[in-house]
């Protein structure tokens, strides 16, 4: 098992803030607190629900992921993930400037085989201020974390060395297509929090992170605004074969993509099994 909770925070460089303000608030439907929080020019905060911030975007060169934040439940359960992170070898550092910044009590870092920043924390921020969707949009995150991320990698068994075995996360099911298997983990009863696959012309990199919506109406709300102001679509709307959430795929102004779905499945450990599909969607997601 593994100490991590659900997926805290991303963060993501862009070269136009204005853009991804934009992006963030009109199409996804977060809330834009980087005023409130203080952020400062360089920076973009956005508010999914009750937490201070979920989205951090920072002036940059876009590409993957700045860093990817996991959650923890406590100070007890950080040190156990140090422990655990420093007898397998894995270089950590517990960060008090990170973890002021991350506006959290306690935070951790460290690289996966990739390279990719990994946070870990615990004592994110409640604001007394209630989370306002200019959108009206509401979100399912709470004790499901924040959506997932997704991401191509360099070495497939490494990837799963390091957060299966090291981590503890736990492998949902697999996706085999076109000689290339997906692998979908999770550390709460979301059906995955991470998944990534092999794939060394795009490795390594943020292929997209998901936001689930608690209506579908607020999914082709969201694919109208789409459309209307001419964002890059990049699969259509259908239904996964595993996790069975319906959604659809757009780039963001980072360079990766968001897959902004509804009626994502539930894992319950005690009766799960794993399987191997043949394919990604039931229907739809075809690539434009």
């Amino acid at each position: 098992m593994t100490e991590v909770v659900g997926l805290g925070y991303v963060g993501l460089n862009a070269t136009d803030l204005d853009a991804w303000r934009t992006y963030g608030t009109e199409i996804l439907g977060l809330q834009d607190v980087s005023v409130v929080e203080e952020a400062g020019e360089e920076t973009v905060l956005l508010r999914a629900d009750e937490r201070g911030w979920r989205f951090a975007i920072h002036r940059g060169e876009s590409g993957g992921a700045a860093y990817v934040g996991w959650e923890v439940a406590d100070r007890r359960a950080l040190d156990a993930l140090e422990a655990r992170l420093a007898a397998a070898g894995i270089v950590v550092e517990e960060d008090d400037s990170c973890a002021a910044a991350r506006r959290v009590e306690g935070l951790l870092r460290c690289t996966d085989p990739d390279g990719h920043r990994l946070e870990f924390f615990y004592g994110a921020r409640v604001p007394k201020h209630p989370f306002l969707s200019p959108r009206g949009v509401r979100f399912v995150t709470g004790d499901l974390g924040l959506g997932h991320v997704f991401f191509f990698v360099t070495d497939l068994a490494a990837a799963k060395r390091f957060y299966i075995d090291v981590l503890g996360f736990r492998l949902s099911d697999t996706i085999e297509f076109h000689g290339r298997k997906v692998h979908f983990l999770h550390v709460n009863p979301r059906h995955h929090s991470l998944a990534f696959v092999e794939n060394e012309k795009l490795a390594p990199a943020l292929g997209h992170f998901m936001l689930e919506v608690h209506d579908i109406d607020d999914v082709g709300r969201a694919l109208d605004e789409v459309h209307a102001r001419d964002v890059t679509l990049t699969e259509t709307l259908g239904r996964h074969t595993n996790d069975l959430a319906i959604s659809f795929f757009m780039k963001n102004p980072s360079g990766s993509e968001v897959e902004y779905g509804y009626d994502g499945r539930l894992v319950d450990d005690a009766t799960w099994r794993v399987s191997n599909y043949d394919a990604t969607s039931l229907w739809g997601h075809h690539r434009d």
